[in-house]
């Protein structure tokens, strides 16, 4: 008589139910961050702050410059 692979499951043995627990909780660990941006609704115009380089953002207009920085090439500062 030859048992189906379904019937060779373990299903009394607490091991068995202590493993399976342990690879659900590693899969959804590891596809949470995969899945997230298709699960999360994106609230449209309801977001919290637009950006600041948008152009239709009421945000002023000295604030959407970018900083610059001095940076040094070649023993020499440059200003980008």
């Amino acid at each position: 008589m030859q048992l189906t692979s379904l019937a060779m499951i373990p299903l009394d043995d607490w091991q068995f139910w202590v493993v399976s627990a342990l690879a659900a909780a590693a899969i959804y660990a590891v596809l949470q961050p995969l899945l997230k941006p298709f699960l999360t609704r994106r609230k449209g115009s309801q977001s919290a702050a637009p950006c600041p380089g948008c152009p239709n953002s009421s945000t002023k207009p000295e604030a959407a410059r970018a900083k610059h920085v001095d940076l040094t090439i070649g023993g020499k500062r440059v200003r980008r």
